[in-house]
């Protein structure tokens, strides 16, 4: 009961994983999943955290996506069970998904990305996110990954034997050139948990690059507080 996209962005490099689910605390299935100059990956229905320390390594080692995901399998006591995708620093992307996964499991490859969701009201899921992810090529990976949670949303989400479920966590998570995150947003648990993630990018935007810098030259960095209040100045004026 989860839908999911990887991707690596052609004109940054940077890798993102964006994912949404009836599930509490999906953000957590991301640890480990996304590495520099490297690639990212997901596995999801039933998840499978090792797979995904285990997936960056295999291509660290130079294996391709395909043989990197054949090796998840061939290690794997259940891989009908779960559904994986791994994109790599080429924009090379695969996908398997389970043939034990028990209701509407729905993926889509593309240049750079992969889609997968479980639960789905339809494919039609998955077609919208797509659409979705290819509709905005010269935006923000971020910005990319969080409307493409929206447009699975919008497009019927998951559904089960009492009608639709609610997305109750989502993430959003993009990792560029350094061994840390540029994004990692996260809604544990919240009855619109997409809308929630949306709020708190909103607010969390504006300060990305303050808190960048104020880890790479503290010196120089003005105090919290003190960037909010101009933030908030600024915004009152914009308005005006």
């Amino acid at each position: 009961m989860t839908y999911s996209v990887v991707a690596r962005c052609p004109r940054t490099g940077r890798f993102g994983i964006g994912t949404a689910s009836y599930s509490i605390v999906v953000g957590l299935y991301c640890d480990g999943a996304l590495r520099p100059n490297i690639g990212v990956t997901t596995t999801q229905a039933f998840p499978y955290p090792r797979n995904n320390r285990l997936a960056m390594n295999l291509l660290a080692q130079g294996f391709s996506p395909r043989q990197a995901l054949n090796e998840l399998l061939a290690n794997d006591p259940h891989p009908d069970y779960r559904q994986i995708a791994i994109v790599n620093r080429e924009g090379t992307a695969v996908v398997h998904s389970g043939t034990k996964i028990p209701t509407s499991p729905g993926y889509r490859l593309g240049e750079g990305y992969a889609v997968l969701g479980d639960m789905l009201v339809s494919q039609s899921v998955v077609n919208a996110i797509a659409a979705r992810f290819e509709s905005e090529p010269d935006a923000d990976l971020e910005d990319r990954l969080l409307g493409c949670l929206e447009a699975g949303r919008d497009a019927g989400g998951h559904f089960g034997p009492a009608g639709r479920l609610p997305e109750r966590s989502a993430a959003v998570v993009v990792f560029g050139k350094r061994d840390f995150s540029d994004f990692d947003l996260r809604v544990d648990l919240h009855d619109k948990a997409v809308d929630e993630l949306r709020r708190v990018y909103i607010d969390y935007k504006p300060h990305a690059a303050y808190y960048l810098q104020r880890a790479l030259q503290p010196r120089n960095a003005i105090p919290s507080m003190e960037f909010a209040d101009m933030l908030k100045k600024q915004t009152a004026k914009e308005a005006s």
